[in-house]
């Protein structure tokens, strides 16, 4: 793998706004990286493809053995919560997509950092800028990236028919994200309608969450994650609604990353695992601390013995933590790229770089295209 210096495209701003990426530029820095790419092989890409779905088989694994033998505790799962994610897991609702998140190694072998398995973000960088990129700066080469066909597809074969998408506004990242989802189901040929979160209210008398309009939500695609919902006044009524709620609610437990120590606990001897435990004191040498439902990269510290390496600042200051072995990443022209692994309905589906000259990835780091040249 490489990054190359390649073609900065001629009002390339307007072009990614046309496809409703608007947020590429932050007044902290680009959100995407024109003018570079990584360049991978497709032994690489492969690689990654299939370590994703080896780390989703054991996550499924251990999220089932959680719900089997009551491991909610130590999933970082608050006892209030488990009856109404214990309700969705045996309703047997499907995740739709969610994001990996790796490191490379000094050799090559992914190394896992987390998974986002509620209200991922870069979907739309993913999907589209960076196949728009592909066509018209590296039309020769190929790209992993089936992730908006893989989309369609899971709608299509969904057996719905009505989608009703919220979030919550002002954030343009978000709503620009939501948008993209409502394209992806009215092109999968069902009907979608974009809401603000708290313009749905509850019917007491039909016992349902309904719409501006006063029309029953049957199933809601939601970019607002359980962490979140969870703490809502409205959540006592999610259990007794017939709703569908996408992501499904035991998605906070796959998020979780109290997860990825009980990872290492159950599955040790698989390569892309990092020692994990919620005690630092079983780990030696750097590790990194973060928060167990943090996001973008908020309260994450690097530290060894000796001295704090690196910290982010954020929204999670005093929140419950676990400790992950830190992994040591090449880097390229001074930046660390980190692999975002986009799965659909549990299988790998495209790939989206992120990189930073800092030690964390985190919501200011930009995206940057890559390409598998032929």
């Amino acid at each position: 793998m490489k990054r190359v210096t390649c073609e900065v495209r001629p009002h390339w701003q307007q072009l990614c706004e046309r496809e409703g990426y608007r947020w590429h530029t932050e007044p902290s820095g680009p959100c995407w990286r024109e003018g570079a790419a990584y360049e991978l092989s497709a032994a690489e890409a492969a690689r990654l493809r299939d370590t994703a779905n080896q780390i989703y088989a054991l996550l499924l694994q251990a999220a089932d053995r959680v719900v089997r033998d009551h491991e909610w505790q130590r999933a970082g799962i608050l006892p209030e919560h488990v009856p109404i994610l214990r309700q969705s897991y045996e309703r047997g609702e499907l995740p739709l997509c969610g994001r990996f998140d790796f490191l490379m190694d000094e050799s090559g072998q992914p190394r896992l950092l987390e998974f986002n398995a509620d209200g991922a973000l870069t979907m739309l960088e993913t999907a589209i800028i960076q196949r728009q990129w592909l066509q018209q700066v590296m039309p020769e080469a190929a790209q992993f990236n089936g992730l908006h066909e893989s989309l369609k597809k899971a709608w299509q074969t969904s057996g719905l028919t009505k989608i009703h998408c919220v979030w919550r506004p002002r954030h343009p990242e978000i709503e620009g994200t939501v948008r993209y989802m409502t394209r992806v189901i009215r092109e999968a040929g069902l009907t979608a309608s974009m809401q603000a979160l708290h313009s749905l209210g509850w019917d007491r008398q039909r016992s349902c969450f309904i719409d501006m309009d006063g029309a029953e939500v049957e199933v809601c695609y939601k970019l607002y994650p359980w962490a979140w919902m969870l703490r809502e006044t409205f959540i006592d009524h999610v259990s007794h609604a017939s709703c569908r709620f996408i992501e499904p609610a035991w998605s906070h437990l796959l998020t979780s990353k109290a997860m990825l120590a009980l990872l290492w606990e159950w599955f040790p001897d698989h390569p892309a695992l990092l020692p994990c435990y919620h005690d630092a004191s079983k780990l030696t040498g750097t590790l990194v601390t973060k928060p167990i439902f943090g996001r973008e990269g908020h309260n994450i510290t690097i530290r060894d013995e000796a001295r704090l390496i690196s910290q982010t600042s954020g929204d999670f200051p005093d929140a419950p933590c676990i400790h992950q072995k830190y992994v040591t990443s090449p880097r390229f022209d001074g930046f660390l790229p980190q692999f975002g692994l986009w799965m659909v309905r549990g299988k790998a589906a495209a790939l989206g770089i992120r990189e930073s000259p800092a030690d964390i990835i985190d919501q200011d780091s930009a995206f940057v295209p890559h390409f598998i040249a032929r």
